[in-house]
């Protein structure tokens, strides 16, 4: 009987391929620890309630909750937040109730700018690029409406653009968002300066990257992969990371504040 697990909480698709790139990330690491997969949608029986119950059966009492989104900008982070008591102030969904479960909560951090995610993003660049130099690059996130959740995508989005700049020296780089809607006329824009290379930062490749970002730059010479973070593996690194460091930390918490018997 094992008290802890991972669980990493997906978006959740139809498409059957998106939802095995996503269980292909963790399978290699199922033998070293309890790691299961929840969808917020989608997928009938695989539910963040339905996987811990699942949890709790086995014998589970401490959950390593691991929200794979591009960052925290999504509202759905938040949902998943409200769903697991850890944002009592969080709005839900009429039909999403939290969870009940005597099980306890230890919450990692969406990809943002993690080393291994900033990783991904350079291989698939140096995959694209031929002479930065006479490029310019153009990175694009989904992005939101909503104030709080829009700026914290701009600022994931300028972060990375940032350091992208510095590394692979491209005539010009910036970013857009397809919430705003900022896709089409940031892109003229750039390409107006180099040779344009255009990358989304998504998950897993589906309508977003596959229709979405292509119908926004019709009229525009651009070059494109349509390549997502999954099914990198090092997705699978990130997540066992996130959740060994969220242990960790648990554990150094609980010590420091139980570890001699009275709180220091």
């Amino acid at each position: 009987m094992t008290h802890a697990s991972v669980l990493v909480i997906a978006h959740g698709s139809p498409d059957p391929d998106w939802m095995e790139r996503v269980e292909e990330a963790v399978r290699p690491y199922r033998r070293q620890m309890l790691i299961r997969v929840a969808y917020l949608g989608g997928v009938d029986g695989r539910g963040i309630a339905d996987e811990v119950e699942r949890l709790e059966r086995a014998g589970v009492e401490t959950i390593a909750a691991v929200p794979l989104f591009v960052t925290a900008g999504s509202t759905h982070v938040s949902e998943i937040r409200g769903m697991l008591g850890l944002e009592p102030d969080a709005v839900l969904p009429k039909e999403v109730r939290p969870v009940s479960t005597r099980a306890r909560f230890l919450w990692c951090p969406p990809l943002e700018d993690h080393p291994l995610a900033e990783q991904i993003v350079c291989e698939r660049l140096r995959a694209l690029s031929v002479d930065a130099r006479r490029e310019a690059l153009l990175l694009v996130g989904h992005g939101s409406d909503l104030p709080g959740y829009r700026e914290r995508w701009e600022r994931l989005l300028h972060r990375l653009t940032f350091r992208l700049q510095n590394r692979f020296y491209f005539t010009a780089a910036g970013y857009a968002t397809l919430r705003p809607d900022t896709v089409a006329t940031r892109a003229r824009q750039l390409a107006a300066c180099g040779e344009l290379i255009v990358l989304p930062l998504f998950v897993s490749q589906g309508y977003f990257t596959r229709r979405a970002l292509p119908e926004r730059l019709a009229g525009v010479p651009y070059r494109y992969d349509g390549s997502a973070y999954l099914p990198h593996p090092l997705i699978g690194e990130w997540i066992v990371q996130s959740a060994e460091a969220a242990f960790l930390l648990d554990y150094q918490t609980q010590r420091s504040v139980y570890g001699d018997g009275r709180a220091t």
